[in-house]
């Protein structure tokens, strides 16, 4: 029989210690991204129903979860994927009550309740109206951008959190805006880099400048095809989402379900579109190509599942000189040094050409 160092078994401990660890993370960041349902079971004559069983469904992937009513006849179900669902409740002795299809969105919380009656021989109750949703818990000052602005909307460059200016006391940061990037959101007066992101309840920031990944000089980090939905919390966030003094754009992307599912998409400006401009007098010619793919479904019905997209973004900007002293001809003049630089080091001579401003 082989013993065990210390040595080994000291490391076999933090690795599972590390392993444990990572799970833990994943499953905080997990309710960045979800939503929940509570509700109430309550019989004919308005009394709360003790240990009434909750079945809920996800419309698209059909997976399946169960509760309970407690003492209060309240119930609730935590971590839900944003989407469709459909909830029913029964009882011993009483008419099961099934829920039209429910939404849950990111980050928040669908109020819904049940009114069970005597049942019948074989009698069966289908809600034929929307249940009301109402979130009795107070909330921090948030907006959705659902799904059908996300796709419906036009957005110059394909950048989905420029639709987070539809909520009130956004605006662009002056100070990162330029020709090719809409700059920095400004939550509230608060500087733009105070914002924080997250995708799918994982950090999304750039954590030299404190940006989202790419910053504001990238027109997008993946298309708006992907996107099922975002909210964005200006005030008040909770604890899972803090750290930043501005707002807190929560992002959760699609998935795959057990039916398939997939789109196309192509963009384009072109300046043959375009009018000359107005203090050239001609065009400059600029062009903006986006396309791509998504493809989603399962690999195992009701079990595995994937979701892909593909997308990519073409864009020519050129910049326009006009010279007020009449000059026709631009001359670049080479670097001698660090002290002196120039338009372009001595060692490229032969790549620039002296340019007619077109």
């Amino acid at each position: 029989m082989t013993g065990v160092s210390p040595m080994s078994l000291l490391f076999r401990r933090a690795f599972i210690c590390s392993l444990a660890l990572s799970f833990a993370a994943n499953v905080i960041a997990q309710d960045a991204s979800t939503g929940a349902i509570r509700g109430t079971v309550l019989d004919a004559s308005g009394r709360r129903v003790v240990g009434a069983s909750i079945a809920l469904v996800n419309i698209a992937t059909d997976l399946r979860a169960s509760a309970r009513s407690d003492s209060q006849g309240a119930f609730e179900f935590q971590l839900l994927s944003p989407g469709e669902y459909s909830a029913r409740a029964s009882f011993a002795g009483m008419s099961p009550q099934l829920t039209p299809n429910l939404h849950v969105d990111i980050g928040a919380v669908t109020q819904i309740e049940f009114d069970l009656s005597v049942a019948g021989a074989t009698e069966t109750v289908t809600v034929s109206a929307q249940p009301p949703l109402v979130e009795t818990v107070p909330s921090p000052v948030s907006y959705l951008i659902d799904e059908r602005a996300i796709t419906g909307l036009p957005l110059n460059g394909g950048r989905f959190t420029d639709l987070a200016l539809l909520t009130p006391g956004v605006t662009q940061d002056p100070r990162g805006l330029n020709s090719w990037a809409n700059g920095d959101l400004s939550f509230g007066g608060i500087r733009g880099f105070q914002t924080s992101y997250l995708v799918d309840g994982e950090d999304y920031n750039n954590a030299f400048f404190a940006q989202a990944l790419g910053r504001y000089r990238a027109p997008y980090q993946f298309s708006n095809e992907v996107v099922e939905e975002f909210r964005v919390s200006s005030n008040t966030a909770g604890a899972e989402l803090g750290r930043s003094g501005g707002a807190v754009v929560n992002v959760v992307t699609k998935s795959g379900s057990n039916q398939w599912h997939g789109s196309d998409f192509y963009f384009l400006r072109n300046s043959a579109f375009d009018a000359s401009n107005a203090f050239t007098g001609n065009k400059s010619h600029p062009e903006q190509q986006q396309f791509g793919s998504t493809l989603g479904g399962r690999l195992h019905r009701n079990r595995v599942f994937f979701f892909a997209g593909y997308d990519q973004h073409i864009i020519h900007l050129p910049i326009v000189v006009q010279f007020v002293n009449g000059s026709s001809v631009v001359t670049p003049v080479p670097g001698a040094g660090p002290a002196t630089p120039g338009d372009y080091e001595a060692s490229d001579q032969t790549l620039v050409l002296p340019r007619r401003p077109s």
